[in-house]
Formats: C-alpha cells, sequence, structure tokens
C-alpha cells in the first residue's frame, strides 16, 4: 500500500513507556502512539529473544498466538491472528525460543484498571543470526540516544527551529514527533530513561561502546520476506459490502455491556445475511486494512 508508516527502531523500555495516542480524524487516519523518548509510531522494528508462541482466546475461535519478546530492556507482547496470515504462519512456524526481528503495528489496550498495555501486532517474524541481532541491538540503542538528545535540544531557550534540526541532520518524522511528545508529556529526566538504556551495552560488548553513542535512521540489514503487491482498488460492491457488515459491527457493539462486538457473534450474524464465514474474514481484513475497524482485546471489535 502506498503511503505506509516507516518502522520505528525502538527497544522494549521505550514501548512500555508509551501511554500517550494521537488519533487522526476520519475514518482511514492513521493513529500513533507517543513515547517519552520521542517516537511517534504506527509500526515498529523490535528484536530479542523471542518465545515460542501459546494460543489465545477459544479453541473454536479464529487462530490468535501470543509470544513474549525480551531485549536488555524489558519484554513486550508480540501478537498474530488471522488478519496477519503471513505473520501468523511465521509466528507459528517459531516452535522454540530464539533470536528474531519483529516489524508490525503498535497497540495500546487500557484495562479497566485505567493501567496501558503495549503490544505489537506483527506483519513480519524473522529468525536471526547473534552478530545480525548485536548489529541491530547497536543501530537502535543508537537511534534511541539520539532522540533523547533532539528532545533536550529542544528544550533549550530559546529552542532551535526545523530548519536548524533539518541541517544538523534530524530527520523531518523525528523532528515532528518530537514536538508532539513534547506537547503531551510532561517534563521528564533524561537520564530516568538513559541509566536503563546502559544494560544494552553488556549486550553489545566487546564492540566498543563509542559506537553507539548516536546513530542516524539507516537502512535495515536484515530483509523480511518481499511485502505483498499492492492490492486492487477495491469495487463500489466491494466497498458497500464491507460497509454492510461494519453496520453488524456496529449494531452488535451498540448493544453489548462492553461497547464491544463478539467476533463470532458477528460472524453468525453476517452468516444469516448470507456472508460465508470465509468472507466474513476477508471484510474483517479489508477494515482492518483501512484503519475503520480494530481487536484491542480477542475476539473483540470496535471502530478504530
Amino acid at each position: 500500500m502506498s503511503g505506509r508508516e516507516p518502522a520505528w527502531r525502538v527497544l522494549a523500555l521505550e514501548l512500555n513507556a508509551a501511554v500517550e495516542e494521537e488519533k487522526g480524524s476520519g475514518e482511514k487516519a492513521a493513529s500513533y502512539l507517543l513515547s517519552p523518548l520521542g517516537a511517534r509510531m504506527s509500526r515498529v522494528l523490535v528484536t530479542g529473544m523471542l518465545t515460542s508462541p501459546e494460543p489465545v482466546g477459544k479453541p473454536d475461535g479464529p487462530p490468535f498466538l501470543r509470544a513474549r519478546l525480551a531485549d536488555p530492556t524489558g519484554t513486550i507482547s508480540v501478537t498474530a491472528g488471522s488478519f496477519q496470515p503471513r505473520a501468523l504462519a511465521q509466528l507459528r512456524a517459531h516452535s522454540e525460543p530464539s533470536l528474531a526481528l519483529v516489524v508490525g503495528k503498535v497497540n495500546l489496550f487500557r484495562g479497566r484498571d485505567g493501567n496501558a498495555y503495549v503490544s505489537v501486532r506483527a506483519e513480519g517474524v524473522r529468525r536471526i543470526p547473534e552478530t545480525a541481532y548485536r548489529e541491530l541491538l547497536a543501530e537502535t540503542l543508537g537511534q534511541t540516544v539520539s532522540r533523547l538528545d533532539l528532545l533536550r535540544r529542544l528544550s533549550d531557550d530559546p529552542a532551535p527551529d526545523d530548519a536548524t534540526l533539518r541541517a544538523r541532520g534530524d530527520p523531518p518524522h523525528w523532528v515532528r514527533a518530537a514536538r508532539a511528545v513534547k506537547a503531551r508529556y510532561p517534563p521528564a529526566d533524561p537520564s530516568r530513561y538513559r541509566t536503563p538504556l546502559t544494560s544494552v551495552l553488556s549486550t553489545l560488548r566487546p564492540g566498543p561502546p563509542a559506537s553507539v553513542q548516536s546513530a542516524r535512521p539507516g537502512p535495515v540489514r536484515i530483509t523480511l520476506t518481499p511485502p505483498p503487491p499492492a492490492p486492487t482498488p477495491r469495487s463500489a460492491a466491494e466497498q458497500a459490502e464491507a460497509s454492510a457488515f461494519l453496520d453488524v459491527i456496529d449494531g452488535l457493539a451498540e448493544g453489548s455491556v462492553d461497547g464491544y462486538a463478539d467476533l463470532r457473534e458477528a460472524v453468525q450474524v453476517a452468516a444469516g445475511r448470507g456472508v460465508t464465514a470465509a468472507r466474513a474474514e476477508e471484510l474483517l481484513n479489508f477494515l482492518e486494512e483501512d484503519g475503520v475497524l480494530e481487536e484491542p482485546i480477542v475476539g473483540k471489535l470496535r471502530r478504530a
């Protein structure tokens, strides 16, 4: 798809610290998760030790797997379901813990207790050797430190303008993200985050620490399987069918206690209207790709 969001290279520490969302206007507008370390994330690239996946949800429900990925700064949840068939197959094939690279979309769920839980909904999963892991970890650490430095410079009085930052080499999307983060998070002591980041250095040794002090975005040296070709534009009939299915979701969500539509119930209602289970899954995929529908809880749907 054109205009695909770049994947931010982040550590578990940063993902787990992100609690602020930025939602665009309009049905197809992208949503972002802002981190206090200067990232404005829709998609991320993470690397670490990935556990074997475990099934989540009802045995007779749609397939959904969850694994845990650990780097030197913490642990995050990685998921894949029927809406991500390639990632689901790759995660299912990950039969034993090993170093891996994961690219996917961030997902923030707030429980009834108000606590925020961040996960990565995988788009691609790839096993990697230790040398590649160390290289990616060093680049991720370097970019994290550079973004913290950008936040510090934006706190100067007077703060540098965008032209000055571009001339220094700060990527425009970094600057845009840093300004959004500063507007949403209270001022924080950078050492609060810099100190835990030193735990990464022990993993990187015997390489020199100076090599990871600062790094600008560079090309990913691990190549995932090629993305699928751009989809053929949907016909008016397909769009109408997807819209009708979304009406089913909306109706069930409005009549539920928790404000969510049950996936299994939605498929059953659609079946009563002549929509097969396979076609219902395709429509759900359409709506998720368009950013209209989300599944923040396994088996529970709502408008994004």
